[in-house]
């Protein structure tokens, strides 16, 4: 048993740093045939859901990316410069920015949407549907154990706001 905890905890720093290193680096390389990075792409994808809604909160950006406030202004300022959106002030509502993409930011959309199809059809490809269908089965277990751990955990030790004896 004591093997298998050191084992899960092993394996758990490893992905965690393995995620923050890839994440880093994808955040920080342009994304092929465009000037923007993957976050600034992402950024673009919730310009473009929230053009459906027509409305665009930066509160809504910064729970769904985990990025600032202050970080999602810088990019929406890089990005409008880069001419891919607008922003304006509401005529009726002087504190609300409108939000919205250009042509340009479409049409980055549709390119990256073509990379992530390609990247999805070659990752099926190399893995295999068997071998997926394997993996989101144990993934969906591992999260579920992990949902039960967390709110056994949560009761017992964090529910209070006494230190509750171990």
């Amino acid at each position: 048993m004591e093997q298998t905890k050191e084992q899960l905890l092993q394996l758990s720093a490893n992905l965690r740093r393995r995620n923050i290193i890839a994440m880093a680096e994808m955040n920080d390389t342009p994304v092929a045939g465009l000037d923007i990075n993957l976050t600034e792409f992402f950024l673009l994808k919730s310009v473009a859901s929230s053009d459906l809604e027509h409305h665009f909160s930066l509160s809504d950006v910064t729970n769904r990316q985990f990025i600032s406030k202050s970080g999602v202004s810088k990019m929406l300022s890089a990005l409008e410069k880069k001419g891919y959106l607008v922003r304006e002030t509401d005529k009726n509502n002087r504190r609300k920015i409108i939000v919205t993409l250009t042509a340009t930011g479409h049409k980055a959309i549709e390119h990256f949407d073509k990379i992530m199809d390609y990247y999805l059809t070659e990752f099926v490809n190399v893995a295999g549907e068997d071998f997926l269908k394997q993996m989101f089965t144990l993934i969906d277990r591992l999260q579920q154990v992990s949902k039960t751990v967390q709110e056994k955990m949560k009761n017992k030790y964090f529910e209070t706001k006494q230190t509750k004896e171990i």
